[in-house]
């Protein structure tokens, strides 16, 4: 246990977050770690690359002539604005599904604006809204697809369920039953890995989708449309709500970055950004590195951004270049009445192997 960011009141330490962080080439090199790089931890949404990937492997993206943003949509975590509801339905229809076929359930809009402008319709929040609507849509196309029951789809011994473990389990490098299993909050199964395998997955991922070394060639077609589509469209992996779509728009396509409930955060960098980052890590010209991390108390915000903000700091990535991404860096800490009392800083650094 690490300690990753230090939460201040003027000028005095009030609390602090842990964590841990594990930093992994596509050929499964661990190359820098703050914490326990082997933490077993449940990545939550950031799962949902991995998940989309059936659908596309059973031809998708021809079938359902689906767009960048569908796949997107599919692989994020969204807030519920109007854009990303639509895109939602039109997937669904694709496949002749409505929203009660979903089994996501409901919830408020993540994006404050839409959540508010839903409230004064006096309309109630639809499976629509939920932000995992867009993987459940295309978890409910790959049934089709597959040609399985589209009922239960969420099941863990429905096939597309043990497909999607048993992809996660390629990217990783483990076996599906190293893989234990949970249920997420939108009813599906939720993945256990050490943060070393987690890492690793995202390296290879992008490793795969742009053809570095370290890729898995079975899964080139899928996985270079969910790459090109979240890096492409980063606002409908998240959006408004959400430092994932700046983090990915600041990067222009060389970083893809997913949120995962409870404090955790995947990334993966592309080798075109290889020249940038530190001697220190020692890569090859063509490695793709993946990043794996966890707040251990769950923070979403004040705990995890400005900690993934420092973790590509520490690897040489220039964020004073990156103005967008400024807000993140430090969390300011704020009254009643919204004066600025203290602020959240990241203070660790990383052990490079």
């Amino acid at each position: 246990m690490q300690r990753l960011a230090n939460v201040y009141r003027g000028a005095y330490l009030e609390s602090f977050h842990t964590g841990s962080i594990a930093v992994v080439d596509a050929t499964g090199h661990l190359l820098a770690f703050a914490g326990d790089p082997n933490l077993r931890t449940c990545l939550r949404s950031a799962a949902k690359p991995f998940q989309a990937i059936p659908l596309l492997e059973y031809g998708g993206v021809d079938d359902y002539d689906l767009a960048g943003e569908e796949v997107a949509l599919m692989c994020g975590s969204h807030g519920g604005e109007p854009k990303h509801v639509s895109i939602a339905a039109a997937l669904l229809r694709k496949g002749e599904f409505d929203e009660a076929d979903l089994l996501c359930g409901a919830h408020m809009p993540f994006e404050e604006k839409a959540a508010a402008d839903l409230r004064a319709s006096g309309e109630e929040p639809s499976p629509l809204h939920n932000n995992c609507s867009g993987k459940h849509a295309g978890m409910l196309l790959a049934t089709q697809a597959m040609d399985a029951p589209s009922t239960q789809y969420i099941d863990p011994d429905h096939p597309l369920q043990v497909l999607i473990r048993s992809i996660l389990a390629d990217f990783a490098g483990v076996s599906p039953d190293e893989i234990p299993i949970a249920v997420d909050g939108c009813g599906v199964p939720a993945f256990f890995l050490s943060l070393y395998r987690a890492a690793f997955a995202y390296a290879r991922l992008m490793a795969t989708g742009r053809g570095d070394s370290g890729a898995l060639d079975r899964y080139s077609d899928s996985t270079a449309a969910v790459v090109e589509s979240m890096t492409s469209f980063p606002q409908y992996v998240a959006g408004a709500w959400s430092m994932t779509t700046p983090l990915m728009e600041a990067f222009g396509g060389d970083l893809l970055g997913k949120e995962g409930a409870e404090g955790f955060y995947a990334m993966a960098l592309s080798s075109s950004l290889n020249g940038e980052l530190t001697e220190r890590l020692r890569l090859a010209d063509d490695a793709a590195i993946g990043i794996a991390l966890k707040i251990n108390d769950g923070s979403m915000t004040r705990g995890r951004n400005p900690v993934v903000l420092r973790t590509l700091q520490l690897l040489g990535l220039d964020l004073d270049g990156r103005r967008e991404l400024d807000r993140y860096r430090d969390w300011p800490v704020r009254n009643i009445v919204g004066n600025v009392v203290g602020e959240v800083h990241a203070e660790f650094d990383l052990e490079f192997v």
